[in-house]
């Protein structure tokens, strides 16, 4: 069982792989634990109990943790590929915000239309109804 456990790369098995995974020492890591609350689980009781971490628990941790801006930049040096997933979520961002603004430009035209059109139907109303009152009377 512990050998399954080893093969699973979504398990780190020790402050070891832990602190190599995030890019720092153990100590920092076992210091993230205590004052951070990083995801780390025992196996038993003790303070000196075996550890370990499963990496999507980490991955949000880091990315809605404030250490972030410490602790990503040395994550995406151990992973390449990271990096570049990164840049491209980052320009399909961009681009998606800049999409976003051109469609509330755009409506932001419309609703200005719409009210200029809606301002002179009342004032034709309100002449039509200044008409009927005078040949009423």
């Amino acid at each position: 069982m512990a050998h399954a456990a080893r093969s699973s790369p979504a398990i780190l098995n020790s402050w070891k792989e832990i602190a190599a995974y995030l890019g720092r020492g153990v100590r920092t890591v076992q210091r993230w634990e205590h004052e951070l609350s990083l995801p780390v689980h025992r196996i038993g009781n003790g303070k000196r109990s075996p550890v370990y971490a499963l990496i999507p628990q980490l991955k949000f941790w880091l990315t809605t943790s404030s250490t972030n801006s410490v602790v990503l930049p040395a994550l995406n040096k151990a992973t390449p590929s990271h990096l570049e997933e990164t840049k491209t979520r980052k320009n399909s961002m961009i681009k998606m915000s800049r999409e976003l603004i051109a469609q509330s430009q755009n409506l932001v035209r419309a609703v200005a239309e719409a009210s200029n059109q809606q301002r002179r139907q009342a004032e034709i109303l309100q002449k039509r109804i200044l008409e009927m009152r005078s040949r009423l009377r």
